[in-house]
């Protein structure tokens, strides 16, 4: 009963601790950039969720990765009691992260919008979901050990 209430608090802090951000400058097209040529239409490149800024130095214990539709993290076990989650997404659906051991989802705001949140766990194997609704959505996510919330 404990851990579920502290995962639920966790959880429920992780998601209220999201802030907003705009796309870095070096990602902003060039206005003198290439055009296509040859009398086709160019292609609209595919949504890219935004990069998540990750701390120097911190144990990653699930790499950047990235999806379009519902995906089950590998496991991985805090090494110091508690993980930092990064996520972002870009689309219209809605995308949520779920503790596979609890069925409560948790969202990720989508479009220019970073979730940046510490969970405080036992050093136990965590197995967490990504759910996408409603929609289409990129979304990227990362987990690393310890509190790296500034």
């Amino acid at each position: 009963m404990r851990r579920s209430i502290l995962t639920a608090a966790a959880l429920a802090a992780l998601f209220l601790a999201a802030g907003c951000s705009d796309e870095p400058e070096a990602r902003r097209p060039s206005p003198t950039a290439a055009t296509a040529s040859s009398g086709r239409p160019a292609q609209a490149p595919a949504a890219q969720a935004p990069g998540l800024d990750l701390p120097k130095n911190a144990q990653i214990l699930v790499a950047e990765t990235t999806g379009t539709k519902d995906q089950e993290l590998p496991a991985f076990t805090p090494l110091e009691g508690a993980y930092t989650l990064y996520a972002a997404c870009e689309g219209t659906g809605k995308v949520a992260i779920v503790d596979r051991d609890s069925s409560n989802p948790h969202p990720v705001t989508c479009n220019g919008v970073h979730t940046v949140g510490v969970v405080y766990e036992d050093k136990k194997p965590q197995h967490l979901t990504i759910q996408v609704t409603g929609g289409t959505s990129v979304w990227k996510i990362a987990v690393v050990s310890g509190n790296h919330q500034s």
